[in-house]
């Protein structure tokens, strides 16, 4: 069994020998062989360093399986490299630079790899000078490496360690353009606060992403595979669902549509239509009947089924954000085309909620 580049898990051995035959297998030789012992010509030891293609092929493909961690895994490698080419021409400037016989290895070794290093960073104060034609054009070709190096760090390095945290980078895009609109429209100052704050929220909780942007990007089998691992939690905790396939919750998780409320936001009234239920991830909110409040809503519960399940569209009371609430929306026209799909288990879902109802309207008339 061996593994290629372009397929990393491929379970046809003997077609997978072929492509390394054909591939890396000539390169993989070539390091492998002892030329030096075989035939005694130094420049024939330069095949060792295809060794570093074989790094260059794990670090991508460790790269694309450690997608956490993909942009300090780019740090790492730029700095291994970039270590690796600093040796290379630190021994080059060894073999050009005439040292003092007196000079142990290691002090050439140092003293080399400190003009190297100064070089490439273009901060050379000109202590060590080149003394000949060879010396001259070496130190040149070092320098123009020194700006390519410098060039990469100024415009790569800088778009890496944004992306390390991208909910921050959107954060702060978000407060100049809250900037720039402040400077154009006399908002209230309490308005801006809550603006700021709603951005600072989201940053925290690291949704600097749009959930259905990212899913509408994957074929249908993946996008009922992920849309139910991000919603299982939330969809076992519901009673309306229990014991139902996962077939079923495959297909409504992938209608359910996140929504973000701040403090002191209603997501309906009382005496609006409705045509979604609510499902909380986290966060509190009240149910507001007549002035009073009935009940606190927190994570794992829903609200709102009465529009899903019933012909009676008017809510019959106001459900309003205590804190910031993180809830996931389901729209009853897909909800139905489901259940369309479902019909036992439809049949099983509606007594459910009308069981569940018939309890919420006895409670509330004794209260």
């Amino acid at each position: 069994y061996f593994r290629t580049e372009d397929s990393t898990d491929l379970t046809d051995e003997v077609q997978s020998r072929k492509k390394y035959l054909k591939g890396w297998f000539i390169i993989d030789l070539l390091a492998a062989l002892p030329f030096l012992s075989i035939i005694n010509i130094p420049a024939l030891g330069f095949f060792r360093l295809l060794k570093f293609l074989r790094v260059a092929q794990y670090m991508h493909q460790w790269r694309q399986r450690v997608l956490k961690y993909g942009d300090y895994l780019i740090l790492g490698f730029f700095v291994y490299w970039l270590f690796i080419l600093a040796h290379w021409l630190a021994c080059g400037w060894i073999a050009l630079r005439e040292y003092p016989a007196e000079m142990d290895n290691v002090t050439r070794y140092i003293h080399s790899i400190y003009w190297v290093t100064e070089t490439l960073n273009t901060v050379g104060y000109g202590e060590i000078v080149p003394q000949n034609n060879a010396q001259h054009i070496y130190a040149m070709l070092i320098m123009l490496v020194g700006v390519g190096v410098y060039g990469f760090i100024i415009g790569n390095v800088a778009s890496i360690l944004s992306k390390i945290d991208p909910a921050k980078s959107r954060f702060y895009n978000n407060l100049e353009q809250l900037k720039v609109f402040v400077n154009y429209r006399n908002i209230p100052t309490t308005l801006q606060r809550r603006i700021r704050d709603y951005y600072a929220y989201i940053w925290k909780k690291k949704l600097g992403f749009d959930e259905s942007s990212f899913l509408s990007t994957l074929p249908m089998g993946l996008q009922n595979e992920v849309s139910l691992y991000l919603k299982r939690q939330i969809l076992e905790k519901i009673p309306l669902f229990k014991g139902v396939s996962d077939e079923f919750l495959k297909e409504v998780s992938l209608f359910m549509h996140p929504l973000i409320c701040v403090p002191d936001e209603c997501v309906f009234k009382e005496g609006d239509i409705g045509n979604e239920m609510y499902f909380v991830i986290r966060g509190k909110l009240e149910v507001v009947q007549g002035g009073k409040v009935l009940s606190v809503l927190s994570d794992g519960d829903f609200f709102g089924e009465i529009a899903l399940f019933t012909d009676r569209r008017t809510r019959t009371a106001t459900v309003k954000s205590i804190t910031y609430s993180d809830l996931y929306r389901l729209d009853r026209k897909l909800f139905e085309a489901v259940l369309n799909k479902y019909p036992k288990i439809a049949d099983h879902i509606k007594r459910i909620a009308k069981e569940r109802m018939d309890y919420n309207e006895g409670v509330n008339s004794k209260g």
